[in-house]
């Protein structure tokens, strides 16, 4: 496994930093860094998931999701939401919040509330 997709996993996924983890700093105190972290990989495999893959050039989204996941083990973060204390109840206001974010708009592949829950159950 390279780590150079890596550095460029962030180009295409609005949806992680805006949509997904704000809502998740807010309402459960999880760390930005942190929540970035774990749904990083779920947004990225979202994305590569739905029409064109945008990081087809970086060596597709599952080994940029792959690759994050590894960093996040590496560095003893937690992989899932629940690992966070995110009841799983929480999801679809999470969902809800998330798809309220003006950002969204900047991501590759367009969100909307349901694909939000999809990408959060993922990450559960």
């Amino acid at each position: 496994m390279t780590i150079a997709p890596c550095s460029w996993a962030s180009r295409a996924t609005a949806a992680r930093s805006a949509d997904s983890v704000n809502p998740l700093t807010a309402k459960f105190g999880i760390v930005h860094g942190r929540a970035v972290g774990i749904m990083l990989p779920h947004v990225v495999r979202y994305n590569a998931s739905v029409g064109d893959n945008p990081y087809a050039d970086l060596g597709g989204g599952e080994e940029i999701a792959g690759c994050i996941e590894g960093f996040l083990a590496a560095a003893g973060f937690p992989a899932t939401l629940s690992a966070c204390g995110v009841p799983v109840g929480a999801l679809p206001e999470l969902a809800l919040e998330a798809a309220k974010q003006w950002t969204a708009t900047f991501n590759p592949v367009p969100v909307r509330e349901s694909e939000l829950l999809e990408i959060y159950r993922s990450a559960f």
